[in-house]
């Protein structure tokens, strides 16, 4: 799949918004997902749904879902909401249970409303290596929380993003 066809795409509709995976989603497509999506919820009024269709996403790497749990928690502990996966296709399924992640958040088989337009989500926002680092590290901090597994699958990673982050800091 070429770099054009791996691509996030975001549309909103009413307090509601929407994202769309497309094919490859890796840190380097979501590294300003987070802060964009908290900076267009404070536009919304309660109640709303962030919901991220899964249907046409080929791979996830462990950051986007570390990112996926870090908005799900955020939500839920500032406005008891969550995030909603959209009609995961098998892939997305193997994904999302191999990190125990289908445990966690809330999958909706219900396909995405039709009138929405959808625009790609801007990956070329400039990031220092110190915030991608402190990404990174949260993501994979917030996989931890979720299992032994995951633990053991990310903790020495997380030990090694920890001591990178103090050094650039």
């Amino acid at each position: 799949m070429e770099d054009s066809e791996n691509q996030l795409l975001i549309a909103s509709k009413g307090n509601d918004l929407y994202l769309q995976a497309l094919g490859h989603i890796t840190a380097n497509l979501c590294f300003p997902l987070r802060s964009m999506i908290m900076k267009r919820m404070s536009s919304f009024s309660v109640p709303f749904e962030i919901n991220i269709d899964l249907s046409q996403t080929s791979y996830m790497d462990s950051t986007f879902l570390g990112i996926m749990v870090a908005l799900d928690k955020g939500l839920f502990a500032k406005l008891k909401t969550h995030v909603y996966i959209v009609c995961p296709n098998e892939i997305s399924v193997k994904l999302l249970k191999n990190m125990g992640l289908d445990r966690f958040l809330k999958v909706k088989d219900q396909p995405l409303p039709d009138d929405l337009v959808f625009e790609r989500f801007d990956d070329s926002i400039e990031m220092d290596e110190l915030e991608q680092l402190k990404i990174v590290l949260d993501s994979h901090d917030k996989l931890c929380e979720l299992s032994k597994e995951n633990q053991k699958r990310f903790g020495a990673l997380c030990k090694i993003l920890q001591n990178q982050v103090a050094e650039k800091s």
